[in-house]
């Protein structure tokens, strides 16, 4: 099967995915998400780099050693209260970027990329909302991540 073949075919499936019930589609694409990061270097990093900042739970304390590490304090992540704003100006993700992947169903793979990260930092679970998204049309891709 050609790249454009696989392309395609991932474009039908998550069409088709988008069309259903929404809560399980969404809940295993959210799963994609998760299994994406464990199998990619970046966990390992946020798994090394969390083991470096301690056994604490102070969640503003965790969140300015998250930022400092990962996004060199980037604006493009912020904190207010239980909320954390991720901003992106582009896709990030790779099936998209280098793949032609272009449903915006595919975006429920990031919650769950986010979800796996920050669950994984914070060592409890979190929410996280879709609030933009490239693919949907909007000019950037804003999560909201809430601990809880």
């Amino acid at each position: 099967m050609e790249t454009n073949d696989k392309t395609k075919w991932i474009n039908t499936v998550l069409c088709q995915m988008s069309k259903t019930d929404g809560v399980q589609a969404t809940t295993a694409m959210e799963n994609c998400g998760r299994e994406c990061l464990k199998t990619s270097p970046d966990f390992k990093l946020i798994q090394k780099l969390r083991g470096e900042v301690g056994g604490t739970e102070d969640a503003d304390l965790l969140f300015s050693a998250y930022k400092e590490n990962v996004y060199n304090n980037s604006p493009r992540l912020t904190k207010h209260g239980r909320d954390i704003f991720l901003e992106y100006h582009e896709c990030a993700c790779g099936m998209v970027t280098r793949g032609g992947v272009t449903d915006p169903f595919l975006c429920n793979c990031t919650v769950g990329y986010t979800k796996q990260i920050f669950e994984t930092w914070f060592g409890r679970p979190v929410g996280v909302r879709l609030m933009k998204s490239i693919l949907r049309g909007d000019g950037i891709c804003l999560q909201k991540i809430t601990l809880m």
